[in-house]
This record gives structure tokens, sequence and C-alpha cells, in this order.
């Protein structure tokens, strides 16, 4: 957006989930960066208390940021909204309401994150929000049917700046790449049973994972029973392009969940700005990229058997030529550039400029 021509001030948590430590090392680095402020916000990591913890810190400091700047518009997260929309109805600044995700998790922490996920909207309908960003489609009709959606909607796809993804090349021993939340919500186990029937086959091959979630610890303890396999933890952002370098293909098994129906495809498009074909479970967002010669579908309940032959006949095939495709339709069609164009020009409209 800075791109664009907007200024653009930042107020969110600082440290903590390597993509929050990365946030001002990326605003430091970008070209426009003269565009940019970063005000940190407070966030307890203790599960179930930083969205308590988040809000309160964002009620106190949010009223002199405000009062110190000269602002059109603000896009708030659903999880600020009951910490910002006082502020906001105060010094008169058109606001709309971020919907990236709603709450995944359904344990105590989770039900509480539904609770406020529920109050966000309810309070964003009473206290002038002017429209609703959500991530894709899908969670706009879902909400939509729940009597949650605030309109105009501006769909928000998930976008990569593909300038950072240097494209595989392809060399060395064939690698298998996975890298997002390792949670045993999205199966994530499922790699290892796949990559151990690649194994049985006596294919020779390295099966890489990395990201964070509540497999993690498990994943790391299978990784010292199997030669093939390599489990990281959570990388910071400037690390993700050269781990997805190393990668022959990636695989993504995702179930078919409510809240996964709801998702806009940020890691397929990750994946394709480096330049990798990819197997990914036959679901909604996974179809939302429409039909492409570098994904290959499987049915989510397929046998795993499916998954390796899948695997298989793609480490058989060209994939610098595959890959050539995904990178150039990442640069066509998921840049920022290219996703936040819908949102720039709404919001020009919206503060009147």
């Amino acid at each position: 957006m800075a791109k664009r021509g907007w200024d653009v001030t930042i107020v969110a948590p600082k440290g903590g989930a390597p993509q929050q430590s990365s946030l001002s090392n990326a605003l430091d680095k970008d070209e426009s960066s003269s565009k940019h402020t970063f005000f940190e916000v407070k966030r307890s990591r203790k599960p179930g208390l930083g969205w308590l913890t988040f809000g309160s810190d964002l009620k106190k400091k949010l009223p002199d940021v405000v009062n110190d700047g000269d602002f059109d518009i603000a896009l708030v997260e659903w999880q600020a909204v009951a910490g910002s929309h006082k502020a906001l109805t105060q010094f008169n600044i058109p606001w709309l309401i971020v919907d990236r995700s709603p709450p995944v998790f359904r344990s105590l922490a989770g039900r509480l994150q539904w609770f406020e996920y529920r109050r966000a909207y309810k309070l964003a309908s009473k206290n002038g929000v002017v429209g609703s960003v959500p991530k894709s489609q899908a969670l706009a009709e879902w909400n939509r049917q729940h009597k949650r959606i605030v309109e105009p909607v501006i769909i928000l796809e998930a976008g990569v700046d593909v300038s950072r993804f240097k494209p595989s090349n392809f060399t060395g021993k064939p690698t298998i790449i996975h890298h997002g939340q390792l949670d045993k919500e999205r199966k994530i186990m499922r790699l290892v049973d796949i990559g151990s029937l690649i194994a049985a086959r006596g294919i020779d091959f390295k099966m890489r994972i990395a990201g964070t979630g509540n497999c993690l610890t498990e994943l790391q303890k299978t990784a010292t029973q199997h030669e093939w396999l390599e489990v990281l933890g959570p990388l910071p952002s400037d690390q993700i392009p050269q781990f997805l370098s190393s990668g022959h293909i990636a695989l993504f098994p995702l179930p078919d969940g409510e809240i996964w129906r709801l998702a806009s495809p940020l890691k397929v498009r990750e994946w394709a700005a480096a330049g990798l074909p990819m197997i990914l479970s036959n679901i909604t967002p996974h179809k939302s990229i429409g039909e492409r010669s570098w994904v290959k579908l499987v049915e989510h309940n397929a046998p795993l058997e499916e998954w390796a032959n899948q695997v298989e006949e793609l480490l058989n095939s060209d994939l610098v030529s595959i890959g050539r495709k995904a990178r150039i339709d990442a640069e066509n069609e998921f840049d920022w550039q290219q996703t936040t164009e819908s949102l720039h020009l709404k919001l020009t409209e919206l503060a009147g400029l």
C-alpha cells in the first residue's frame, strides 16, 4: 500500500512469533519504509490471554497514536476491534474490520477466541464500521450466512512479495518441502506417513518440514528415526525463501474442515513464487486458484498410497519446466501488487481521496 502512495502506520505486537519479530526488520528493508510507522502493543504469549492483553494495551495507546497522526482510514483486525473502536469513533476515522481467519482451535483458549471473534463483529456493526475485508470469497459467504457480514465487502486474497523468492534450481537429492503451521488439526503427521511409503519403495529423497505448532515436538522426535526426514522449527520470514528454494516439490494433505474451506491459500502462493510444483488436497482453498499445470490435486480422504503415487510421478516429471510456469503465474497473479488493487481503490473511495 505504501508503494501505492499510502502513508502506513502499523499498531501491532512485536516479538514472539517469527512473523511478528521480523515485522520491523521488513519495514526497515522496504524501499518505501519512509512511509511506514510502527507502534508496539503488548500481547501475552499465554494461550487464551493474548487477545485480552492486546486489547487492553491497544485501548490505552491508540488514542495517543490517533491524536498525533493524520489518518484518512483504518484497517482493524477482528482481534483489535474491542481495543480500537472507541478511539476511531472519537476521532471520526472511518474503519473496516479485517478478517484473515476465524479461530482454528476448539480448546478452552479457542473458545475464548471464538467469543472475541463474534464480539468483534457485533461491536463493528454497532460502532460505525464502513466495510469488511475478508481473506476469501468463501469466508465472506460464510459470515453472510451467519448474519455477521459488514457491507461493503472487499476481498483481500493472500498475496506474496514475489521478488523475495528465488526459484528452485532442482539440483541435488529430490526434496519434498512443507512449511506452515504444524498442528494436529491439520493432520500434519500424514506428511511422515506419506514419506514412509515413499521410502519403502526404495526412492532416494529428503523431506524437509519447517514451522511451529502442537505437532512440532512429535515431528522432531520422529525425525530422529528416519534419515530422510528433517524437521526445523519456526523460520524468520527472511529465511523462508531460501528454505523453499531447496525443494523440488511441495506437499500439503490438508483435511477438509469448515475452517480450512474458508482459507486463502497463502502457502500455495508462496510455493508458486519459489517455482515449486506441488501436490495438494482437493479442497476449496486449493481449488480456488484454478486449474494449473503445476498443481496436482488429490482427494483429501484418498488412501496414502495415492498420495505416494502422485509424489513419485511428479518427481519423475520435468520439474524445471513445471516450476517455471508456477513462478510466472505467481508474478502475474499472486504478488501483493495485484491482490491489493481492489482494496486500494475502495479505500481511496471511502476516504474521499
